[in-house]
């Protein structure tokens, strides 16, 4: 196998990992803030790992990769903060 596919089969699996742990911590976290920052958490880090593998933004130029990283930031930093001060 190529690097490549090794590397996206790998990121493939941290994406399922982290979406098994999101529904795991819904069942065993008892505080809805911490639920909640958990979650954004875990968004975020999969949005990074899509913008950087499965996109190819990791050697494109900087203001693309930036951009779709600040975004992967915001979003779920603002949905976040909406449904804790719910």
């Amino acid at each position: 196998m190529s690097t490549l596919t090794i590397k996206a089969t790998n990121s493939w699996l941290i994406l399922n990992a982290l979406t098994l742990l999101s529904l795991a911590a819904t069942e065993l976290v008892g505080n809805l803030s911490v639920l909640i920052l958990f979650v954004v958490l875990t968004v975020i880090v999969k949005g990074q790992t899509i913008v950087d593998v499965f996109m190819g933004l990791k050697t494109a130029p900087v203001t693309w990769r930036r951009l779709l990283l600040a975004y992967v930031v915001v979003v779920p930093g603002i949905i976040g903060a909406i449904m804790v001060l719910l």
